[in-house]
């Protein structure tokens, strides 16, 4: 399935004010994950599976704006903040001026080396984070 026109234009690191040479994309069944540089920027996908309704923008601003309320809790220095994706002058773009197109959630991207995946395939997952992660729920 073809990506959104704004999603593919967010593939490019002329998208972003920041550098953002290395850019890659993650898909979940709700949510388009961008790692651009330093940063990363999480889109919810525009479906209704029942249990959750990202159909409209501003549902899915609502949704932005709750997950970096409730994160910022645990990883206050991870969730940046809620931004708008806009278009002007036919160009897409992250935090910038113009049309309001969808919003993401702005994060700091964590290294690889970092990531659960990777400290489960190294072994390097303790009790005592797994403990951490679960008082945070």
């Amino acid at each position: 399935m073809p990506l959104p026109e704004p999603l593919t234009a967010l593939l490019s690191p002329d998208a972003y004010a920041h550098p953002a040479a290395d850019i890659r994309l993650i898909e979940t069944h709700i949510s388009w994950v961008i790692l651009a540089g330093e940063f990363a920027y999480k889109l919810r996908r525009p479906v209704n599976l029942g249990f959750l309704d990202f159909s409209d923008p501003e549902r899915r601003h609502q949704d932005c704006r709750d997950e970096v309320r409730l994160n910022r809790r645990g990883c206050t220095t991870l969730y940046l903040g809620v931004v708008p994706i806009t278009r002007a002058a036919g160009r897409v773009v992250c935090d910038g001026r113009g049309e309001v197109l969808d919003w993401a959630v702005r994060m700091r991207r964590l290294p690889q080396e970092r990531m659960l995946a990777s400290l489960l395939e190294t072994g390097a997952v303790t009790f005592d984070m797994l403990g951490r992660l679960l008082s945070l729920a």
